[in-house]
């Protein structure tokens, strides 16, 4: 089975199934940013965030000085003609469909109203199917699931998911433990699982916790705005005894920050950190009769651009699971 691999299309969704056909892929995986916008996104978003989108069109230097010259109202405007938030209004409304199934989780540029609806199946389109906290796919041979926004410690971490607005969203604690509850109910079943996220393990080491703590195979994320796509995992990068460390502070760290919150329930705390950090204790032999932990050296992290810069593919068999990027 082919998997194409995407983060961060912004709401150009069009070319979601422009790679998809180029690749020949069966499914897509999407990391986030993805565009979850709608009609009336743009009187929801903060005047920041729509600053952010019309800086970062297409268009050209001076039109984008224009718009974001006008007022308020004017800019909603002139953005919705000549710069539209999304593409996803389309696909609601049913003039265009994704070929083939699309598994997404948000970003942190998203609208919350419509993650939300998304979330509890109040809008439904054809091909789409959002990971959360609460849904994991068993997609031909492979498990994938996880969960979308920024990772941001401390107070908004204890809010109550879907947290966010004004066209920001984040993640937090409930969510981390209702993910880890959706993947145990998959416990039984065999073949490789995905752990997709916004945020790359790569820059949030508590990310990676949750992607060893799952047993994630292969964890596939954005956010980070690189050139190129990359593929790594911890034993090509540091020492065992570094990366261990590392999940190690962030757990402590993360759990600190929270527990220091304002309203902060340390009992709620303290148990729902109990459960994240109960990595299973799988090791692996490394040569010389030493050994490591599984996710150390099995686990491979895919970090992802911006989809008009590139992207990854993954050909998975019976035999085995192969990836290639590629730059656009």
């Amino acid at each position: 089975m082919r998997f194409l691999l995407l983060s961060d299309t912004h709401g150009n969704l069009s070319i979601v199934n422009e790679l998809a056909a180029e690749v020949e892929a069966d499914a897509v995986i999407h990391a986030g940013d993805f565009g979850f916008y709608d009609d009336d996104s743009y009187e929801r978003i903060s005047d920041r965030e729509l600053r952010l989108h019309i800086t970062h069109s297409e268009l050209d230097a001076a039109t984008r000085d224009e718009i974001l010259a006008l007022p308020r109202e004017q800019r909603n405007e002139a953005c919705r003609k000549l710069c539209p938030l999304s593409e996803l209004p389309l696909f609601i409304e049913g003039r265009q469909r994704f070929d083939i199934p699309v598994y997404a989780v948000w970003g942190n540029h998203e609208d919350k109203e419509v993650v939300e609806r998304l979330f509890r199946s109040e809008l439904q389109l054809p091909n789409l199917f959002v990971l959360s906290h609460r849904k994991a796919y068993e997609v031909g041979p492979v498990l994938v699931y996880g969960v979308g926004g920024n990772h941001l410690p401390g107070p908004k971490m204890l809010q109550s998911p879907i947290a966010g607005g004004s066209g920001r969203i984040w993640s937090t604690l409930s969510q981390y433990v209702d993910l880890i509850t959706t993947v145990e109910e998959h416990a039984g079943r065999s073949g490789p699982r995905i752990f997709v996220t916004h945020v790359s393990p790569g820059k949030e080491p508590f990310i990676e916790l949750l992607a060893a703590r799952t047993r994630a195979d292969f964890t596939v994320s954005g956010h980070m705005g690189a050139p190129c796509p990359m593929i790594w995992n911890q034993f090509a990068v540091r020492p065992v005894e570094e990366a261990v460390h590392r999940l190690q502070r962030a757990m402590l760290e993360t759990k600190q920050s929270c527990l220091e919150a304002r309203g902060s329930d340390p009992e709620r705390v303290e148990q729902a950190f109990s459960g994240i950090g109960q990595i299973p204790d799988e090791t692996i032999r490394l040569g010389r009769g030493a050994r490591v932990p599984r996710w150390y050296c099995s686990m491979t992290h895919i970090n992802l651009p911006d989809a008009d810069v590139g992207y990854a593919v993954m050909d998975v068999t019976e035999t085995g699971v192969a990836i290639r990027t590629a730059s656009t």
